[in-house]
């Protein structure tokens, strides 16, 4: 009985301490962090998606943790939905959480500010969204496709678009339109 009772305590104690030690958990949103989750696929305006992709629907969707934030990832796509171009179209939205353990204290803002500028390849050109939010877009690994990155607060965003019209790849200035476009809606959405 003893042994158990002093079990019992031990284990209280290291539940109680580990308590205490996340109160600093870079894994939790600050009162300074403007976005405390990830938001949702909902937040995508259908009006933005009807533009980039006539027809699509939405393919998967998850939200999960990430080491100092939340990420979550929507999929849309157009094949076999249209005669009339296809594509896909991903959006990434990570809420970037304050570290209050660093030393000194990282903040949202400042861990989505280097999370972008981790992203985005020495070929990203600048991108002034219509809300004036700047971002970078770049051609993507596959023929046909854009990819852009923006911050506002401590939420990362980043969009990934590929086109098909004809059978062949759009051409990378199609796509770069495409994508900015729906970033500025998405933006003002945000």
């Amino acid at each position: 009985m003893i042994i158990g009772t002093g079990a019992a305590a031990v284990s209280a104690a290291a539940v109680a301490g580990g308590l205490w030690f996340a109160g600093d958990d870079p894994d939790q949103p600050r009162g300074a962090d403007a976005h405390t989750a990830a938001p949702g696929c909902g937040v995508v305006p259908e009006e933005a998606i009807a533009r980039a992709l006539p027809e699509a629907v939405l393919e998967s969707s998850g939200n999960g943790p990430l080491p100092g934030g939340e990420s979550t990832v929507c999929v849309w796509t157009s094949a076999g939905q249209t005669d009339e171009g296809q594509g896909v179209l991903r959006v990434n939205l990570s809420a970037r959480f304050t570290d209050a353990s660093a030393e000194p204290v990282v903040t949202g803002e400042e861990s989505a500010s280097r999370a972008q500028a981790a992203v985005v390849p020495p070929r990203g050109e600048q991108a002034v969204l219509g809300s004036g939010t700047e971002g970078q877009v770049w051609r993507g690994q596959v023929p046909g496709t854009a990819e852009l990155a923006f911050r506002t607060d401590n939420l990362l965003v980043r969009v990934s678009y590929s086109g098909v019209g004809g059978g062949d790849p759009v051409p990378f200035e199609e796509a770069r339109e495409t994508t900015v476009a729906f970033a500025e809606l998405l933006g003002e959405a945000l």
